[in-house]
C-alpha cells in the first residue's frame, strides 16, 4: 500500500510570529540579565555559605566547558541566542524538558565559549517536589538538614563554585564557577564601557562649547 505523507510549511508572517513567541518565552528569563547583574552575580560573598566536599558540576559537567561540550554531553538545545543584552561574547544553550513530572527550564551560560553560569528553574512544582529537590542536594552535597529548612541555601565547594537553592516564583537552583576568569572578563568590559562613555559626554561637551 503506498503512503502518502503530508508537510505544511507555515506562511512567513505565522512562522515569524510562533518564532518571536517562542523567543519571548526565553528572553522572559534573561531580561534583567545584564553586564552589571551578571558580574555582581558572580562576585557576590555568602558570608554563611555552607562548605561542600562535593565538587558543584550542574549535570557532571565541568565549568570551563565549551558549548560544544555541553551539546555532546546532554544533546541539542531546544533554543539558544547569543549577544544578549549588553554582554559582549555571550551565549546561552536552553534546556525544556521534565523533572519530578514537572516542566523545568535549563541554562547554561557562556562567556568567550566558557562555561559559568547554570540555572535549573522548575516552572511549576508542589511541596512534594520542594521535598524530593531539597532531599537530593542535601544527600548529593552531604549538607545539614536544617540549610535545606531555609528560603535561601547557599554551598560553595573547595574551588569556589557555587550553589543557590532558592524558592520564588519559581524553584531555582542556581550554579556559578568560582573562577576568576569569567568575572575578568565582565570587568573588562565595564571598563571599555565607562571609557566609551566618558569619551561620549567628553565629545557633547566640546560640541556644546562650540555651539554656545
Amino acid at each position: 500500500m503506498k503512503q502518502t505523507y503530508q508537510y505544511r510549511i507555515l506562511p512567513y508572517n505565522r512562522y515569524s510570529s510562533f518564532y518571536q513567541e517562542r523567543e519571548s518565552f526565553y528572553r522572559s528569563f534573561i531580561n534583567q540579565y545584564y553586564l552589571d547583574f551578571a558580574h555582581n552575580l558572580l562576585s557576590e560573598e555568602h558570608a554563611e555559605s555552607y562548605l561542600t566536599k562535593t565538587l558543584i558540576a550542574p549535570q557532571d559537567i565541568q565549568f570551563g566547558a565549551s558549548p560544544r561540550r555541553v551539546i555532546w554531553s546532554i544533546g541539542m538545545p531546544s533554543f539558544q541566542v547569543k549577544n544578549i543584552n549588553d554582554i559582549q561574547d555571550h551565549k546561552i544553550l536552553f534546556y525544556r524538558t521534565k523533572l519530578l513530572h514537572q516542566k523545568v527550564l535549563i541554562q547554561f551560560h557562556f562567556i568567550n565559549s566558557y562555561f559559568y553560569y547554570s540555572q535549573l528553574s522548575f516552572l511549576s512544582f508542589t511541596e512534594k517536589t520542594n521535598d524530593i529537590l531539597f532531599n537530593s542536594i542535601s544527600s548529593k552535597y552531604e549538607c545539614p538538614a536544617a540549610l535545606m529548612g531555609q528560603a535561601k541555601a547557599h554551598m560553595t565547594d573547595i574551588c569556589g563554585n557555587k550553589v543557590i537553592i532558592e524558592r520564588g516564583v519559581y524553584l531555582t537552583v542556581s550554579y556559578m564557577a568560582g573562577d576568576n576568569y569569567p568575572r575578568l572578563l565582565m570587568e573588562q568590559q565595564i571598563k571599555e564601557r565607562q571609557n566609551f562613555v566618558s569619551k561620549a559626554d567628553h565629545y557633547e561637551i566640546s560640541r556644546l562649547s562650540k555651539v554656545l
